[in-house]
């Protein structure tokens, strides 16, 4: 969608200019973020679902980890993780291996070609944020890195906490 078509163009009411609040401002902020996240996926070729580069990303930075560890991580049911953990095994991004501390389950490993397919999507996405940002001052970036990590570890305990 082009920049011509955003957000400001909506209708304004008459008479004096409300002044949203900034819990309604950041909604529709991150309304129009999700949508333009949606539409930038729809127009890019990526080498991995999201699922699986996410999985496959805590799979590389945290070592091996059962279902149900990675299943609480994304906060997904584990019967989705097992799903899409037999996916990413066809396609040989992961395998499973014994448990050394409980021999009933499995572990859940990322396997070379997991680790080449993720590290190639990173790249492709961290050269899309930095084509985005590039005219950004580095302390801009950085406030933007520090805000967005408050708003996930916020969502991540609105979620635990069962209110979203």
């Amino acid at each position: 969608m082009s920049r011509e078509t955003d957000r400001t163009d909506t209708p304004q009411r008459t008479g004096a200019p409300a002044i949203p609040s900034t819990p309604a401002t950041l909604e529709q902020e991150l309304a129009f973020l999700v949508r333009w996240l949606e539409a930038t996926k729809r127009d890019q070729q990526y080498p991995l679902e999201r699922a699986h580069y996410l999985m496959l990303l805590l799979l590389m930075s945290d070592g091996p980890q059962n279902v149900s560890r990675l299943a609480e991580r994304l906060r997904l049911d584990a019967s989705t993780v097992t799903r899409q953990v037999s996916v990413m095994t066809t396609r040989g991004l992961v395998c499973k291996q014994p448990n050394p501390g409980d021999r009933r389950g499995g572990m859940v490993c990322a396997t070379a070609l997991g680790h080449e397919e993720a590290t190639r999507m990173r790249r492709m996405r961290e050269e899309k944020v930095d084509a985005m940002v590039a005219d950004w001052p580095d302390d801009k970036q950085q406030a933007l890195v520090r805000a967005l990590g408050d708003l996930n570890e916020g969502l991540c305990r609105m979620l635990d906490e069962n209110k979203l």
